[in-house]
């Protein structure tokens, strides 16, 4: 604006001037003031229009560089471009560019490079063919998150969604939701990241990441099953005196309440049909287990029953806990006031897993890891999701917990 006034104040003092040979060096400067003025603000333009593209590119390179290792660098590197073109919609009247995004898992390092054509004035004479940049961002990994809850379902109904004063504490842990994180009432929800591909909204701490790249499911190609095809129903009810199970397929219902105690052996235990219900104050132990549900079959922890169970240390189970089979779409509710030993991984692909009630979930397990359908809270629990992995004999399978890590990155040179 200054150049302006001093370029006004010189007009008026030529208009001013009645000598022949002024009006002649103002005929003559004019054009080449002008261009010069219209040059400057176009250049003015052109550093903004790089700084955008730079901070575009650096976020780009940052959200990339979190995701290396738990997707597949094509996808990664097309989901990376995708994301800039949405922030730079804004410049493409005025300029082209190409993007080149070089995912390295080796070094942990994305690189972010961007070529770009910016039209100048004067069509495109000054500079002849317009302004020609390249913009590059390098990012990262300096330490890892371990993948601690992840909800794989992509509709809209798959989420993990929060209600009511429940909590989920999971410090240092990747939280990952493939659609939206919705916190909602006086709930709340602290990790060490967490992120959506969709939408996040509510009390997250620190704030959530949204439209980050989908995690796919880390255990798509394992096999789940029971043994056996045929199952003949046995209802089983839990009394006065222990009830102990062997490892092997279970029919019907069970059911433990008051006063009674089931005994796991260790081994894998398929529920092949039924529900496995815990109320009152019943106990459930099993040390070296993992409980395997199928399509027909689920379980409901309610009341004060206590829940103590521990994963597989060996085995094609190695590292689980609780897994289903890929056609159950049930919900299994845990609603208990102590089901606070929960080792291992939670394995539940096409259903959901409810916590309810006002209780405190796994906080004396060394390492839990969830991934489900969907994960949904309400009322007033506290689910803890601990990763103390060095400080249990159970396994951490490959692509969770400390096996698939999202890094804590930083823009490098």
């Amino acid at each position: 604006m200054s150049a302006w006034r001093r370029l006004l104040r010189f007009a008026r003092r030529l208009k001013e001037d009645r000598r022949g040979n002024v009006i002649t060096t103002f005929a003559l400067a004019v054009p080449v003031i002008a261009i010069l003025a219209l040059g400057g603000i176009d250049l003015a333009s052109v550093s903004a229009d790089k700084q955008k593209m730079q901070d575009v590119a650096d976020g780009a390179a940052l959200l990339a560089a979190k995701q290396l290792g738990m997707a597949d660098n094509n996808g990664l590197a097309e989901r990376t471009k995708a994301v800039m073109a949405a922030q730079l919609t804004d410049l493409s009247s005025r300029l082209t560019y190409t993007a080149a995004v070089t995912p390295d898992t080796e070094d942990g390092l994305v690189q972010v490079q961007l070529t770009v054509n910016r039209n100048s004035f004067f069509a495109n004479m000054l500079p002849p063919g317009g302004w020609n940049f390249t913009i590059t961002a390098n990012a990262q990994q300096m330490g890892v998150t371990p993948l601690c809850v992840l909800s794989h379902g992509g509709d809209s109904k798959d989420k993990i969604e929060l209600k009511d004063t429940s909590s989920v504490a999971a410090p240092g842990c990747l939280i990952h939701s493939n659609s939206d994180i919705k916190v909602a009432g006086g709930a709340s929800l602290n990790a060490g990241i967490a992120q959506s591909s969709g939408l996040a909204s509510g009390p997250i701490t620190p704030t959530a990441q949204t439209d980050a790249p989908i995690i796919p499911d880390p255990f798509a190609s394992m096999t789940i099953g029971q043994q056996g095809a045929f199952c003949a129903p046995t209802d089983l009810l839990a009394g006065l005196l222990p009830l102990v199970l062997l490892p092997g397929v279970h029919c019907g219902d069970i059911v433990a309440g008051k006063n009674s105690t089931i005994t796991l052996l260790p081994g894998e235990h398929y529920f092949q049909k039924g529900k496995l219900e815990l109320k009152e104050n019943a106990v459930l132990n099993g040390d070296n287990v993992v409980l395997v549900f199928g399509k027909e079959a689920d379980f409901q922890f309610k009341d004060t029953s206590q829940i103590r169970l521990s994963g597989r240390r060996q085995g094609s189970y190695a590292g689980f806990v609780v897994a289903t089979t890929r056609d159950n779409d049930r919900t299994f509710e845990i609603s208990s006031t102590a089901a606070r030993q929960l080792l291992g991984t939670v394995y539940i692909p096409n259903a959901t897993l409810l916590v309810k009630g006002q209780n405190r979930i796994a906080d004396q397990s060394a390492w839990t890891v969830i991934v489900a359908q969907s994960i949904k809270l309400e009322e007033n629990p506290d689910l803890v999701i601990n990763k103390n992995y060095a400080g249990s004999s159970v396994p951490v399978p490959g692509g969770v917990g400390d096996k698939a890590a999202s890094a804590v990155v930083r823009l490098a040179q």
